[in-house]
C-alpha cells in the first residue's frame, strides 16, 4: 500500500498539471469540473463494483481487476500527445505578482500560502468527522449498512454537482482575490453542513444537508484548481499540485488520527458537531490573513512599477471571458 500511494503521489499531480496544459484558458473551470467528476464516479463505482466481484469470486478477481485499472493508466499515460521544445505561446492564465518561468516557490506567493494554509487548517479542524461519522450514522442514528452508503453518497453526488455549478461562476471570477475569497465562503459552508448534521433525529435528514455540503466542496475544489493553473507557470505546475496535495493528504491524516482519539472519550453526536464548530472557527481566524493577502495582491497588480504582470492579468481576464452555453 505504501508503494501504491508513492506511485500515486507521482501520478495525481502529473494529471493535475496536464488539464491546464491541454485546455484554453477559458475552458479550465469546465476541464476542472470535468475532470473531478470522473474521479468523483470512479469512486462511487469501485466500491460498488468490488462488492459485487468480492460476493461472486472472492478477493482475488477485484485486486487483479484493479492491478489491470493501474495498467489502464499507463496506456492511457503514453496515449497522450504533447509537444517538446519549440516556440510556444505564453501562458496568460499563470501571470502574477512573483511568478517566474523558473525557480518558483510557493512561499514566493502570499495569495497561494493563504490558500494552501487555509484548506489544509480546515480540513485538520472538521477531518475527524471521515472516521466519526461512520459510528453516528449507524450507531447513534441506527441506520442499516444500506443508508450509511446513500448518506455518503449524497456528499459524493453534491461534489460533481457543485463542480458544474460553480465551473460557470468561476468563469468570471477573473480576479484571483476574489476566487480565493468565494473558495473560504464555500469551505464555511461545508463546516456548517458538518455542524448542522449533528442535529437531525434520523439519517434521511443528513442527505439534504450532506449533499449541500458536497456542493460547496465541488466548488471549492474548483476555485483551487484554477487558482493554482492561474499563478504557477506551466513548468512549475507539477510540483505546485504536489506540494497542495501533500498539505491536504497530510491534513486529512492528522483528522483521521485525532477522530479515532475523541472517539475514545465522548460520544458520536457532540464529537460531529465540535469538528462543525471546529471548522466555523478556523475559518473565521484565517478571514484576516485572507484579506490581507488579497489586499497586498491587488495592490501589486496596481502598482506602476508592475505593469508587465498587470497587462498579462488583463490578457487572462480577456481569455476568461465567459462564451455562450452549450
Amino acid at each position: 500500500m505504501a508503494v501504491l500511494a508513492a506511485g500515486l503521489a507521482v501520478t495525481q499531480p502529473v494529471l493535475a498539471a496536464l488539464v491546464p496544459a491541454m485546455v484554453r484558458a477559458a475552458d479550465l473551470p469546465r476541464a476542472s469540473a470535468l475532470n473531478q467528476t470522473a474521479g468523483t464516479l470512479g469512486a462511487l463505482a469501485g466500491p460498488a463494483l468490488a462488492g459485487v466481484l468480492v460476493g461472486e469470486f472472492g478477493a482475488r478477481l477485484p485486486l487483479l481487476v484493479d492491478a489491470g485499472s493501474y495498467l489502464a493508466l499507463v496506456a492511457a499515460g503514453l496515449l497522450i500527445r504533447t509537444r517538446r521544445g519549440g516556440s510556444r505561446r505564453a501562458d496568460p492564465a499563470a501571470t502574477g505578482p512573483g511568478t517566474a518561468t523558473t525557480g518558483w516557490r510557493l512561499r514566493r506567493d502570499p495569495l497561494l500560502v493563504v490558500m494552501v494554509g487555509t484548506l489544509a487548517a480546515v480540513i485538520g479542524a472538521v477531518g475527524a468527522i471521515n472516521v466519526i461519522e461512520v459510528f453516528f450514522i449507524r450507531e447513534t442514528l441506527g441506520s442499516s449498512t444500506t443508508v450509511y452508503g446513500v448518506v455518503t453518497g449524497a456528499w459524493t453526488l453534491g461534489i460533481v454537482l457543485g463542480g458544474w455549478l460553480f465551473a460557470r461562476l468561476a468563469r468570471r471570477l477573473v480576479d484571483d482575490g476574489a476566487l480565493l475569497g468565494a473558495g473560504l465562503a464555500l469551505l464555511g459552508g461545508c463546516c456548517l453542513a458538518v455542524l448542522a448534521s449533528a442535529a437531525v433525529p434520523s439519517a434521511a435528514l443528513l442527505v439534504p444537508i450532506w449533499l449541500l455540503g458536497g456542493v460547496a466542496n465541488g466548488g471549492d475544489n474548483v476555485f483551487n484548481n484554477l487558482l493554482l493553473a492561474r499563478r504557477v507557470p506551466e513548468a512549475s505546475r507539477g510540483r505546485a499540485f504536489a506540494v497542495f496535495g501533500a498539505a491536504v493528504q497530510g491534513a486529512g491524516m492528522a483528522g483521521f488520527l485525532v477522530g479515532g482519539l475523541l472517539l475514545e472519550l465522548a460520544e458520536p453526536r457532540p464529537l460531529v458537531a465540535g469538528c462543525g464548530v471546529a471548522g466555523l472557527l478556523v475559518v473565521a481566524a484565517v478571514a484576516v490573513p485572507v484579506r490581507r493577502a488579497v489586499r497586498a495582491e491587488r495592490a501589486a497588480v496596481a502598482r506602476p512599477d508592475d505593469r508587465g504582470p498587470a497587462v498579462d492579468r488583463v490578457a487572462a481576464a480577456e481569455l476568461a471571458t465567459p462564451t455562450p452555453s452549450r
